[in-house]
């Protein structure tokens, strides 16, 4: 049972599940959802590109997130720690989307995953656990947004005073 506590104290400290996160039989059932996934160093875990329906939180181990430029070569975005309590894939729990970006194990790693099935099954069954996870994603979501909005407008601007200068 020392996993099931160690995952419930994890999932405690994700930001995703903070609204619920003090609510002990949200956490349960939460909890009661994940299931655990051991990789390798070096295993790929999320292929960019791929379509996926799970989430992963990173309960031990290290992670890479990997961006394949147009010229096809792949750079490091972050690198991610389970001490700093990181998930990632959360998106594929409200759509169906491609992955947008590679996740290579660091280090020996160990995940809780939860599937898209298996959260809009909790959802369905327990407005009150999904609506404030649903909510979360929904405020990722839209800070991603404002931000791509800002770089581009400062790629734009960088175009503008170029030809301005020339």
């Amino acid at each position: 049972m020392s996993g099931d506590r160690d995952a419930l104290q994890r999932l405690k400290q994700i930001a995703l599940f903070k609204e619920i996160s003090k609510n002990a039989e949200y956490m349960q059932k939460l909890t009661a959802i994940c299931r655990t996934r051991s990789y390798k160093a070096g295993a790929t875990i999320i292929k960019e590109g791929e379509i996926g329906s799970e989430m992963f939180v990173v309960l031990s181990g290290a992670v890479e997130i990997l961006k394949r430029t147009r010229a096809g070569d792949n750079y490091t975005v972050v690198s991610l720690k389970a001490k700093d309590n990181v998930f990632f894939g959360e998106l594929a729990l409200i759509d169906d989307d491609k992955r947008s970006a590679t996740v290579l194990a660091a280090t020996d790693s160990e995940f809780l995953l939860i599937s898209k099935k298996d959260f809009l099954e909790l959802g369905n069954s327990d407005p009150a656990i999904g609506l404030p996870i649903t909510r979360a994603i929904a405020k990722i979501i839209a800070s991603r947004l404002r931000k791509t909005t800002s770089d581009m407008l400062t790629i734009f601007d960088a175009l503008v005073n170029e030809i301005q200068e020339e």
